[in-house]
Parts: structure tokens; sequence; C-alpha cells
């Protein structure tokens, strides 16, 4: 039966919107300017880590494929377990910082790749490998494309995680996206990255995948609301005049928490996975 929605063009419809507004910028120059304050946010978020690393039951002999690996959040304690781990992310900066990250840890059982995972050539560039794995970072314009070329890399299951609902720039960050952009949220709310439309295409694929829910609690340190405000700055290209914005809305959402001060925000995850033999 034909499908009464095409989910992936509805995506489509909705970021690019998005990608009209950013203009040319190569995407990877934007995460390369934000690598250094997305390594240190993500070093902050163990329980999330420690959950969907546990929940991809990885055996040693296993080799995974790490789809916008970024700094490394799920790289490196992959490869402290399975046998190679091979990390693809379009930005240099965000890779570099997965290379100390590594060699902090002792590790040297992986390989980067610095390509967009569009650009990937299976067979070419990369091998099958047992599991393959994509965590927030399904920013690809063709979903059903990218998600296609993940299940045909993997040789037994693929994972990925995302939202389920409304996540961090959909939530408390409204207020501040109106009033520092003088516009409203963006079209599509969070159903733009919900686990929801991403399982309607898999399963117009043909792939039905299983799904877990899980409550998170994403909570950031800061040593002073000056520092808040230049790392927000940083990693949400806010402009200069409206820095009196941004530092107002901070001291209204920023909890004292010892010699610090925290933003704490619940939300939920999803994990979707699927075995080969489920995707066919």
């Amino acid at each position: 039966m034909t499908s009464i929605i095409n989910w992936n063009e509805l995506r489509k419809a909705m970021i690019s919107e998005g990608r009209r507004r950013r203009g040319r910028e190569n995407p990877a120059d934007h995460w390369d300017k934000r690598a250094e304050e997305f390594n240190r946010s993500t070093k902050e978020r163990n329980e999330r880590t420690d959950w969907q690393v546990a929940s991809m039951r990885l055996d040693p002999d296993y080799t995974v494929l790490d789809v916008g690996a970024g700094t490394g959040r799920l790289s490196v304690p992959m490869a402290k377990i399975v046998k190679h781990v091979t990390s693809i992310d379009q930005s240099g900066g965000m890779l570099s910082y997965l290379e100390v990250n590594m060699a902090e840890g002792g590790l040297s059982n992986y390989q980067c790749i610095q390509k967009r995972w569009e650009d990937v050539e299976l067979g070419v560039d990369i091998e099958l490998h047992d599991v393959v794995i994509a965590s927030h970072s399904l920013g690809m314009f063709d979903l059903q494309e990218a998600v296609a070329k993940m299940n045909a890399a993997a040789k037994r299951r693929v994972y990925i995680f995302t939202s389920a609902g409304k996540w961090f720039f959909d939530d408390l960050e409204e207020e501040l996206w109106e009033r520092v952009y003088d516009r409203p949220p963006r079209r599509g709310g969070g159903f733009r990255s919900d686990y929801m439309l991403l399982y309607n295409i898999l399963h117009d694929m043909g792939i039905y995948a299983n799904v877990e829910i899980r409550d998170a609690e994403h909570v950031q340190r800061y040593g002073s609301l000056d520092e808040a405000v230049e790392r927000w700055k940083t990693m949400r290209e806010i402009p200069e005049e409206n820095e009196p914005l941004l530092k107002d809305y901070l001291a209204k959402n920023l909890t004292e928490d010892g010699d610090g001060l925290i933003f704490r925000r619940r939300t939920k995850g999803a994990m979707i996975w699927w075995t080969k033999s489920e995707s066919s």
C-alpha cells in the first residue's frame, strides 16, 4: 500500500527554511568554530553516554562505525570495548578533539574519516562494520538516503539516538529565540528531529525498528554568568548586540550549585535500532 504521506519529503520541507537562513556557510566550518565548546559540554553527559553504550550490547570482537562522531563522546568509550571504531565527521575541528580524547584514554584502535556522510562511498572509504550508530547527528537533507547507507554499511545492527518530543533548542530556548532573533521558533518545532518522523521513514523503507524511550537530564555547568554568556554566544551564534538579552535570559534560568551555576533541562531521548535480519 502506498503511503499517504511521504515522510522523507515532509522532513526536507521542514529543514529547508533553516538552511536558507544559514545561507552558504559550510557546515564543517560551522562545527569547527564550535568544536572546543562542544567538546567541553559533551564531557558533562556521562549518564546518557553510559546508558547509550550499555544499551548497544557491544561485543569485544565487533567493529563499530560512528556516523557524525563529533568529539568522540561515544567513539571513545566504545573503543574501550570493541575491536575497532571508525569515526566519521565532516568537521576537522571536531575530529581533532576526538583524537586528543582517544589519546588521553590510551586508545589506538580507531580511524577518523573527515567527510560528510553523504559523500562516503561504501567499499571505497569504508568497509562494512558489525554495528553502525548515529547519535543526534542526522542533519542530512535526504534522511532516507542517509539511513539506507547506514543500513547497507552494517553487518549486524544499526542504532540511532534521537529526540522524543522537543529537544534542547525547542523548549526553554523558544523565549530566547524570539527575543534574540526577533522571529518565532523554527517551523516544525521539535517534530523535525522527533523519533516518530524517522520511524515513519524507516517503516516506509520496510525497516520495522525497535524503539526505546528514556528520560534524560541535561546539565551544563558554568563558573559564572559571564562564562555562561560567552559559551552560549559561541554555540548559538548570538550577535554581540544581543548579548544583554542573552545575559538576562541566562540570569533567569541558571541556578546556583556549589561554587558555580548550572543550566538544567529534562528531555526524552529515543533509541531506534534494528538487526539486519529485521530490515528486509
